[in-house]
């Protein structure tokens, strides 16, 4: 155990302490969804549940992840530099994304949300709520403040329930009991990250800092550079970003587009399985919140023989538990999501494998897209993505069987961008040296 755990960047034992509360408060949610709902109901919540995912890291990712690289690669600026400017670029983008919401709300609330209202309004809720949600994460990794990062998964997932308590208590809609319990989730967690911030043993900008005059220089972030020093990579990290969500959550909306008339309940089936086969990439969540600081210190500081060691012990260690758990999933996957959800939600042995290995492989990709952050290749990562997103609709285009066409689509397009990745981190190696 101990030589695993050395293998993990600084914080991920607390990060994911929190994530194992989260990840049980999670699935309590949607076996408590799927059971009250039934399957035909529950799949516009499920579809919800997954647009989340879609919409809001899809969108926000980037400036987590340019916050937390800005804030460690100056560790002696105070970090308001940059919290500041970033909170006017996240504020500014949730609102673009609402009034698109707010637009096409018509088309979601009848093609998407089957007549449903009040989940267009959890949707909203989510948009903003994570907004904050990625810019608090963000700041908080990039001062090795993980005990509040740990904080925001533990308060998203007991509060999602919590809220279901609260607002079964008010409404008899159950559809807009579990909708508004996804939107309002995300404002539970930011309270609970912030809630005692300075006592999580972090460094602290030095108080002279804070009132002092800040020097103008090369690698330094001033009081009115900290927008130029996120801005740059936004775009590209943006398209990353996207893509990434595209992959994460296409799955489901692909499967329910896809069906047929009389398959109306075969997206919350997938999304089920789906959540099962990603429980290892749902706790990776801990080693990538910690990686990027990591590797962002030691690109900065150049010293870049460490950089490759710790890469290096970490991709391996992360395939070998992609490769076990794709072994567990095949052997007892598809019991696990029939014992969880009900008979109606079971699928196959097949299935389960399929998803697994599309898991594993992503958290290969994920670990070298965070290294291409740090080496700031952001450009290319996005490229790599880009090219992977591409073997999607490729593959999709074969073959009759629904599962099957969308699991194999998912793997390939995973694979076509770790191949990608994998390229372009030895070439910038070679740049480097």
């Amino acid at each position: 155990m101990r030589r695993v755990l050395d293998r993990l960047p600084e914080g991920t034992v607390a990060v994911g302490g929190g994530l194992v509360v989260n990840g049980l408060t999670a699935y309590m949610f949607i076996t408590l969804a799927s059971r009250d709902l039934g399957a035909e109901a529950y799949s516009p919540v499920g579809l919800l549940w997954a647009l989340s995912f879609l919409l809001g890291p899809g969108f926000f990712q980037p400036l987590e992840q340019e916050t937390t690289r800005v804030i460690a690669s100056h560790p002696s600026d105070p970090p308001r530099l940059v919290v500041g400017p970033a909170a006017i670029m996240g504020g500014s983008l949730a609102l673009g994304l609402v009034v698109v919401a707010l637009v096409a709300a018509p088309w979601m609330v009848d093609g998407l949300f089957a007549g449903h209202g009040v989940l267009l309004v959890g949707l909203l809720l989510v948009l903003v709520g994570l907004g904050a949600g990625h810019l608090a994460r963000g700041m908080l990794a990039g001062l090795n403040r993980f005990g509040g990062y740990a904080r925001y998964f533990i308060g998203d997932g007991v509060g999602r329930l919590a809220l279901v308590g609260v607002l079964g208590l008010v409404l008899t809609d159950e559809v807009a009991i579990y909708g508004l319990a996804i939107g309002g989730a995300p404002f539970l967690g930011v309270a609970a990250a912030l809630a005692g911030r300075r006592s999580d043993g972090a460094r602290c900008p030095d108080p002279a800092a804070e009132v002092g005059p800040v020097p103008v220089a090369e690698g330094t972030v001033n009081r009115r550079g900290g927008l130029a020093a996120l801005a740059p990579a936004m775009g590209a990290l943006l398209v990353a970003s996207v893509s990434t969500a595209i992959v994460l959550n296409v799955s489901p909306l692909a499967v329910e587009l896809l069906a047929g008339p009389s398959e109306g309940h075969e997206a919350g089936r997938f999304l089920n399985a789906l959540l099962v086969a990603r429980v290892p990439l749902f706790f990776f969540q801990a080693v990538q919140a910690s990686l990027l600081p990591r590797l962002s210190a030691l690109a900065a500081d150049r010293r870049f023989d460490e950089f490759r060691h710790v890469l290096g012990r970490l991709l391996a260690l992360v395939g070998f538990l992609g490769l076990a758990a794709v072994v567990a999933c095949g052997l007892v996957g598809h019991r696990v999501v029939e014992l969880a959800f009900g008979a109606e939600f079971a699928v196959d042995r097949r299935d389960m494998l399929l998803l697994a290995s599309s898991s594993a492989v992503l958290m290969v990709v994920l670990c070298l897209a965070q290294a291409l952050i740090a080496l700031r290749w952001q450009g290319r990562m996005a490229m790599a993505w880009l090219v992977g997103l591409l073997a999607f609709p490729i593959v999709l285009a074969v073959g009759s069987d629904l599962f099957l066409r969308v699991e194999l689509a998912l793997l390939a397009t995973v694979s076509t961008s770790m191949v990608a990745m994998s390229v372009l981190l030895g070439r910038r190696f070679r740049l480097l040296q």
